[in-house]
Order: C-alpha cells, then sequence, then structure tokens
C-alpha cells in the first residue's frame, strides 16, 4: 500500500469508527436508560459468550482473506480474489452453523449453569443466527482489506448501528410492557437485525464491484480450491486460537463478576444492578476515548512493518516513540477529565443510576487501558503476536485472581484495583518487549513527566476553569458540557506549554 493510500484508509476508519462509537454510545445510553442497571447487567451477561464464539470464528478468517486476496491483486491473478473469498465464505459459514446448532442443543445448560439466569434464554437463542452472519461477514471484510478499500466496511458499520437503534427505539413500547426480560431480548433483536444488514451492505457492494473487476487472462493462474482451504486454515488457526485464549480468559472474568459480588454479600438483583453499571454503564464511558489509540493501533501495523521492511530502524523508533508519547497525554487528560468531572459525567449520560464513583476509581485505569492498545499494534507491527498473547494472558490471571479474591471483600473497588494492576503489569511486559526487539530507549520526561505536571494542574484547576466559563450563564446540561470541553482544551494547551506535544514532530509523525 502507498503512503497516499495508507493515510488514506486510515482516516476513513478514524471518521467511520468515530461515528459509529458515538452511535454505539447514543445506543447504549438510550439502552440503560430504558431497561435501567438491572436490565443492563443481563444483557451484559451473554455479551462474554457472545464476544468468546464471534472473534474465535471471525479474526482468524479476516486476516487469511485479506493477506490471500492481497497477494493475489498484487500478481494480477483477479479470478483468484473471488475464489479465495467464496471458499472462505464456505468454511466460516459452515463452522458458525454448527456452532449455534451445538448452542441450541446444550442452550439449557449454558443458560442456567454458565450464566445462572433464566431471563437470559430468549437473548441466547435470537443470537444464534447472528454467528453465521457476522462470520461470513468477516470473510468478506477480508477481501475489503485485502484490496486496500475500507470504505465499504466503514459504510456497513455506520448502517448496522442505524439499524440497531432504529430497531430498538420502534420496538422498545412493546417490549417494555411485556417485562424486563423480553426488553433485554429487544436489544438482541436489534443487535442481530444489525448485523443482518452489515453483511447485505457487504455483499451488494461486493456484487457491484465484482463487476468492474477485469476478467482472468490464464486458467493456469487458478489457485485450486483445496490449496486455497489449505492456505486459509493455516493462517486463520493460529490467530483464532489466540483470540479463543483471550476470549476465553475474557468470558471467564466477565462471568465471574456477578457471582464473587453475591458471595461478598449482595443480594441477587443488586449484584446483577452493580454489574451492569460497572460493565454497561461506566466502563464504556471510559473506553470512549481509546477510539483515538485503537485507530492508532490500527496504523502503526502497517507503518511500523514499512519501515522494517525498508530496515529504517531510526524511523520504527521514532514512530514508536511518539505514538507511546502521544498515547500518554491522552491517558493523562483524560484521567483528569473523568477524576474531575465524575458525578458530573455519569448524571449527564445516565440520569438517576449514580456511577459516579465507580467513573471516578475507573479514571485511574485510563493510561494504563489505552496504552495496552498502543503497545499491542506496535507488537502486532513487529510481528511478535505470540508474545502478544503471552503478556495479556498474564495480565487476565492478574484480574480473574482480583475478581476471585477481592470482589467478595472489597466489590467493584476490587476488580477495578485489578484492572490497574493487571493493566500495568501487560504495559511493563509489552514495553520491556519492545525496547529488546528496537533499542528504544524509554523517554520517562516526555512521556510521563510532563503530561503527568498537566494532569495534576487540571485535576486541582478544574474548579477556575469552570468558573471562567460560568461568565456566559450556560446552565444545566450545557455548563456541564462546555467545563468538560474547556477543561479539555486547556489541557491540550498546557501540554504545547509544557513542551508535552511538538507541533514540528506531530506533523513529522503524521507525514
Amino acid at each position: 500500500m502507498t503512503k497516499k493510500s495508507f493515510v488514506s484508509s486510515a482516516i476513513v476508519l478514524m471518521i467511520a469508527g468515530f461515528i459509529v462509537k458515538v452511535l454505539g454510545f447514543i445506543y447504549r445510553i438510550y439502552l440503560s436508560n430504558l431497561i435501567g442497571a438491572e436490565g443492563m447487567g443481563i444483557f451484559q451477561l451473554i455479551s462474554p459468550v457472545y464476544s468468546l464464539i464471534i472473534l474465535t470464528l471471525s479474526s482468524g478468517i479476516s486476516i487469511a482473506v485479506s493477506k490471500m486476496v492481497a497477494e493475489q491483486a498484487a500478481k494480477k491473478n483477479h479470478a483468484n480474489l473471488f475464489r479465495i473469498t467464496y471458499c472462505a465464505l464456505a468454511v466460516v459459514v459452515t463452522a458458525g452453523l454448527i456452532v449455534s446448532t451445538g448452542i441450541l442443543i446444550f442452550i439449557d445448560p449454558i443458560v442456567n449453569i454458565i450464566l445462572k439466569d433464566s431471563r437470559t434464554y430468549y437473548s441466547m437463542i435470537l443470537l444464534l443466527p447472528c454467528i453465521p452472519v457476522i462470520a461470513a461477514a468477516s470473510a468478506v471484510k477480508g477481501y475489503y482489506y485485502g484490496m486496500q478499500d475500507v470504505v465499504p466496511t466503514a459504510c456497513s458499520q455506520v448502517v448496522e448501528q442505524v439499524v440497531k437503534i432504529g430497531i430498538v427505539i420502534a420496538m422498545s413500547a412493546y417490549f417494555l410492557n411485556i417485562g424486563l426480560e423480553y426488553a433485554c431480548t429487544l436489544a438482541t433483536v436489534g443487535m442481530a437485525l444489525g448485523e443482518i444488514s452489515n453483511l447485505a451492505v457487504l455483499i451488494i457492494i461486493f456484487k457491484i464491484k465484482k463487476k468492474k473487476i477485469p476478467p482472468y487472462k490464464y486458467k493456469k493462474d487458478f489457485m485450486r480450491k483445496r490449496t486455497i482451504l489449505a492456505n486459509i486454515i493455516k493462517i486463520s488457526v493460529p490467530v483464532s486460537f489466540n483470540r479463543f485464549i483471550t476470549s476465553m480468559m475474557g468470558a471467564v472474568e466477565l462471568i465471574l463478576i456477578p457471582r464473587m459480588l453475591l458471595i461478598g454479600g449482595m443480594n441477587y438483583q443488586a449484584s446483577i444492578a452493580e454489574y451492569g453499571k460497572l460493565t454497561g454503564m461506566a466502563m464504556p464511558l471510559v473506553f470512549f476515548p481509546s477510539l483515538v489509540t485503537s485507530s492508532l493501533a490500527t496504523t502503526l501495523v502497517p507503518a511500523i512493518s514499512e519501515a522494517l521492511s525498508l530496515k529504517n530502524f531510526k524511523t520504527v523508533n521514532y514512530r514508536i516513540s511518539k505514538s507511546i508519547q502521544f498515547t500518554f497525554i491522552l491517558g493523562f487528560i483524560f484521567t483528569s477529565i473523568f477524576i474531575g468531572f465524575s458525578n458530573e459525567i455519569g448524571n449527564l449520560v445516565y440520569k438517576n443510576e449514580n456511577i459516579g464513583d465507580i467513573l471516578y476509581l475507573l479514571s485511574f485505569t485510563c493510561i494504563f487501558i489505552y496504552l495496552q492498545q498502543t503497545l499491542l499494534g506496535i507488537l502486532n507491527g513487529l510481528g511478535k503476536q505470540g508474545v502478544s498473547l503471552r503478556n495479556s494472558t498474564v495480565g487476565y490471571i492478574i484480574r480473574i485472581l482480583f475478581v476471585v479474591y477481592f470482589i467478595p471483600v472489597y466489590g467493584v473497588k476490587g476488580y477495578i484495583a485489578g484492572i490497574i494492576v493487571s493493566s500495568a503489569c501487560v504495559c511493563v511486559l509489552n514495553t520491556y518487549t519492545v525496547t529488546k526487539m528496537t533499542g528504544m530507549v524509554l523517554d520517562f520526561r516526555n512521556w510521563i513527566l510532563k503530561p503527568g505536571v498537566v494532569c495534576t494542574v487540571i485535576i486541582f484547576a478544574h474548579k477556575y476553569i469552570n468558573s471562567f466559563f460560568n461568565i456566559f450563564n450556560i446552565s444545566g446540561d450545557g455548563a456541564v458540557i462546555a467545563n468538560i470541553l474547556g477543561n479539555t482544551a486547556v489541557a491540550f494547551g498546557l501540554m504545547f506549554v509544557v513542551g508535552a506535544i511538538d507541533k514540528e514532530e506531530i506533523l513529522k509523525l503524521f507525514k
């Protein structure tokens, strides 16, 4: 991929990611206000199982197809592009149908023994048709990524969110009248129809673009289907296995949280409500700024790979160092914002749910969560997926230990402490790997000291900054939004003042 196409693709992904995040955030706010903390807790119970299945099925296929399509496109073997995609579709849809059938057969043990809440039954049933649909979409997305065309996937993601929100808004009144478990099922209906619309958009664009691909010239260039299938399996299985391990540990962690709250003395209804506040309300708020770091992680992979292929190690180290510095800046700024406005943000987004205390505690995880994403992109660019898996596994083990031993004693605070400790450990391990491979020097002054000073200033000065904006006589939610934006602007301004952000370096980094 040329630099121009790489940059334009990255911009498209960022814009689409932002739109999808905003729409998803609006959807989650509406849904949480619709079904409350307990309803969100029920809905979140099925998420770990769902994520485990989907990530395992889709991640490996998408990477395998994109790699194989890119190779054949470079050789102008256009006929093979579609043979690869169709073979991948056959493999992944078959696997999806087998998994859906297996879940249907064992639906009662899954609901009653693993999830321990019979109210998730209908939601699990409605998720079953989503599995082969999402699996199929991952194969088609792999084709687009291999062709270096991210516009179709961006469009399909936006359409999915619009359909999902529209369905929930249109049908909410009916489902709420027949009970909480059915209201949660409504969210699943929206998810299912959204995923189907996602695939529909991808297929329609695929059919249109297929007509524009020039016909093949030589039949000898055809790849045999058995060769395609063997290559797909060879590439996808290791990636899917890595995803399976990390998703499994994440699923175990999330399923254990309400159980440990129950052991700690909460009744079942209260534990589910607390779980909903934590995972369904507060954590999405803290993760929202990670849109920037996740996009950065995505763009780092080809940027680092390109420099490595040219043996330009100075450029590799520079890009890595500045990406880490930018992540620290972002982490410190949003740490200060969530510390200073935890109650205001919680009340602004989720009325009467009182998530301010949880949001305040989660604010201390910002730096480590965002840094973990950036370092993951760096390790992928360096070709160290195995090391990344090992380090992530260490982090999950630490978090699960905190869930088991700290939540019964300290409640949600114990889990948040586990997030901080585990994320910090993973960041240290990943940073050690990066410095060992590249010889990069740690820049504590620009990474931590300068942004940390700005963060401290904002935390202690936010009341004075707020008083400035009060002269505009803005009241209510508008005043909260103005104060948050004002503090964020002041924080970025101070980053330039102390030299944490340099205009020339930013331009050079994103040249």
